[in-house]
């Protein structure tokens, strides 16, 4: 089954790394314009198909301006629904708390997805 005929299954419960688990690697990069920071192609795929550039802003600039967060070789941000809207969080990868925002609203229309940032570039699990 494609990526595109997956999305017609996609809810308010679904996450999303299930189905873009089919990115492996990437064979070329994005550069964000107001961070200079880079992202790989299932996170283009992502922004595009489901309109979330916002959340690439969210997460590039916080990355790069946050004094706690631009420390951190490695960060594993997680959008995920909490009742009618959203959470954004970041960990180490270990567990430990980087990062907290609540989003009232938005109309991403998956229930969760996982982005890593590591030496500057934000990229799918499946990616790595």
């Amino acid at each position: 089954m494609s990526l595109f005929n997956l999305f017609s299954q996609v809810n308010p419960s679904t996450d999303l790394n299930t189905i873009l688990s089919e990115f492996t690697g990437s064979q070329c990069i994005y550069r964000h314009p107001l961070t200079k920071l880079f992202y790989t192609e299932g996170v283009q795929f992502l922004a595009e198909k489901f309109s979330c550039y916002w959340l690439l802003d969210r997460i590039l600039i916080e990355a790069r301006l946050n004094r706690n967060l631009n420390r951190e070789e490695f960060q594993v941000w997680i959008l995920s629904r909490k009742e009618k809207g959203f959470v954004l969080s970041c960990t180490d990868g270990n567990g430990r708390d980087l990062f907290f925002q609540s989003i009232p609203y938005s109309d991403f229309a998956a229930g969760k997805v996982t982005l890593w940032l590591t030496d500057g570039v934000l990229l799918l699990p499946s990616e790595y």
